[in-house]
This record gives C-alpha cells, sequence and structure tokens, in this order.
C-alpha cells in the first residue's frame, strides 16, 4: 500500500513523524500564494507517478488537499484513494465554503486538539479525529555554528528561549514589556526579526536578545542551552509548537492559559493569561521551581511519548495499513 504526504511548505515536524510511522513518502513542496498553480501541478504529477491508496495533505492551505480529490476523481476513479486532510488551523471565512466541500469529499480530517473537533462539527458539519503533535527528536545534525551569529548565552543569568514567528497571535509587546521589569532574565527571542518593527527592535531593553533567523542546528543548540522556554499565543484553539520542544528537552515550559494547553502540557508548565504582569510573575515562578518543573517535565515526557505511539497504531488500524 502506497502512501504519500503532501505538504506545501519547506519544513513540517508532525508530518515528518507521521509519515515516518506509517511509512509514506513526504513531499514538502515550498509555496506563497502566487505559487499556487504551479504546485497545483507539481503535486498532480507527484500523485500520477506514485499512484498512492492514502494521500495526506497539510491544510492550510485546503487548496493542497482539493489537487488530491481532484487527482481521485479524474485519474483514478477505479481505485479512488483515501484523501486525509491534516488540519493546523483555519482559513478566512471566504473559504469556509469551499473548506467545508472539500472535507466532506476527504476520507477524515485530523486535528490536534478538542477545541478545533469541536469546532469543525458545529461550523462544518464534519467530524474530524485527534492526534497531537509528535514529541520530536531534537538532536544536532552537525557541528553549531552559532558562535558566529552574534548570539551570547554565557552568564549565570536565568536563561529564557521566546519561540517566536512575529506572528499576530504572539504577545510580543507584553513579553518585552515584562522583560524590561527583569532585569536579572536573560530573553532569546528567535525567529526572523525583520518582521518586527524597527522601533519594537530600538526601545527593547538590554537584557533582550532578537537571534534572527536561525538554522536548525543553531536553533537546537541555543534552545539547548536555556533554562526555560516559553511560548505564548492569543488563539484559544491551537497547540504551539514550541511547548513540544520544551518537553523534548525535558525544559521548564511557560506558555498561554488556554484550554487545548492546560489539558495537554499539564505537568512541567507555568501557564499564564497573556498580560506582562503575568507574564512576570510566571517567570519568577519558573525560577524558583525550575528543578521540579524540570523532573516533572522529564516524566510527562515519556508519557506522552507512549500515547502518541498508541494514537499513531489506532490511525494505522483505521487506515487498514
Amino acid at each position: 500500500m502506497k502512501i504519500v504526504f503532501l505538504v506545501w511548505a519547506n519544513h513540517s515536524i508532525r508530518a515528518q513523524s507521521i509519515s515516518k510511522h506509517l511509512g509514506a513518502s513526504l513531499y514538502l513542496l515550498s509555496t506563497s500564494p502566487i505559487k499556487h498553480p504551479m504546485l497545483f501541478i507539481r503535486s498532480l504529477r507527484i500523485l500520477l507517478k506514485e499512484r498512492p491508496s492514502i494521500i495526506f495533505c497539510q491544510s492550510p492551505p485546503i487548496s493542497c488537499a482539493f489537487i488530491a480529490i481532484v487527482y481521485g476523481y479524474l485519474y483514478n476513479k477505479k481505485y479512488r484513494p483515501k484523501v486525509l486532510i491534516d488540519l493546523h488551523g483555519i482559513e478566512g471565512t471566504w473559504s469556509k465554503r469551499i473548506s467545508r466541500c472539500i472535507m466532506k469529499c476527504a476520507h477524515t480530517t485530523i486535528v490536534t486538539n478538542m477545541e478545533l473537533q469541536n469546532f469543525l462539527i458545529a461550523n462544518y458539519n464534519v467530524k474530524p479525529i485527534i492526534l497531537e503533535d509528535p514529541i520530536p527528536h531534537l538532536t544536532l545534525e552537525q557541528a553549531p555554528t552559532n558562535k558566529k551569529s552574534n548570539v551570547k548565552t554565557s552568564g549565570t543569568e536565568f536563561k529564557l528561549a521566546v519561540i517566536s514567528s512575529f506572528a499576530k497571535d504572539e504577545p510580543l509587546q507584553e513579553i518585552l514589556l515584562a522583560a524590561s521589569e527583569l532585569s536579572d532574565i536573560q530573553f532569546f527571542i528567535t525567529g526572523n526579526s525583520r518582521h518586527v518593527d524597527n522601533v519594537e527592535i530600538r526601545k527593547k531593553p538590554p537584557n533582550v536578545t532578537f537571534t534572527g533567523f536561525l538554522n536548525y542546528d543553531d536553533y537546537i543548540y541555543l534552545i539547548q542551552q536555556m533554562d526555560a522556554i516559553m511560548d505564548l499565543t492569543t488563539n484559544d484553539k491551537t497547540l504551539v509548537a514550541g511547548a513540544y520542544e520544551a518537553v523534548a528537552l525535558g525544559q521548564p515550559l511557560i506558555t498561554s492559559n488556554w484550554t487545548p494547553l492546560r489539558r495537554y502540557f499539564n505537568k512541567g508548565t507555568v501557564h499564564v493569561n497573556n498580560t506582562h504582569d503575568d507574564i512576570k510573575k510566571a517567570i519568577r515562578l519558573t525560577l524558583e521551581r525550575k528543578e521540579f518543573l524540570r523532573k516533572e517535565m522529564q516524566e510527562f515526557r515519556v508519557k506522552r511519548m507512549e500515547e502518541y505511539e498508541r494514537k499513531i497504531s489506532n490511525l494505522r488500524n483505521f487506515l487498514g495499513i
């Protein structure tokens, strides 16, 4: 049985893990909205070449799943493949009717949490299955080069990695305000800081470092040096990637006080409202309970990895693999 996983992006730890567990051929196709017509053609060529029985499609964009369904109806009618949509988030309301139609045509949709599942049941009339992200294996592939990247992690201060992509759902202003009142804490904010207003960068307190974009090994090396990891969001229906990285490294985690995050990351974690005062208190608490939180997180990692193996096994049975 041939399985293909299509991702219209150049990186996806989740897709890599699912592909590895199911023996799928993973295709990472970098994208931008203006490149979608080209990606339609590239995806169709892959499907015509592979002739898979099962097709996973990461969404957004829902366009990726659309081409997989079109392929099944037009080019493989006799042995129509099962199309599964691995849904990470909901696109704009303008596409709701189209998305609903595509989801109904798919074999099933997979989501990462109950809130997103309930939202789809209520608004899209589809019932997805839940599969959280895997706990990643964060190991260096080669010697880190971050000594050349101006990211200095030496010193005895408490070091905190703030995982960021500078998206709209990240309370950056509140984080910087909290940092300005915690001069004994070193903040390392990851991600491409070109997306940040230059005024914000110039006003940053001296204990904050914008690392800029780091390659994989430099990034892993950096977060390994941290005392804790923080990843915050204003989105109440998501599980943030940085939280999984904290689990993988057995490090204390600070994340937002939303139900999906409270439910899944219930050990080794301090949950906060996205206000600078609450963020400041959470960092102080993490500093005081660092060793206890680290021990909890290391035990929690083993539990979640075992749970993920069981859920992947259930998915295999569901697909008849």
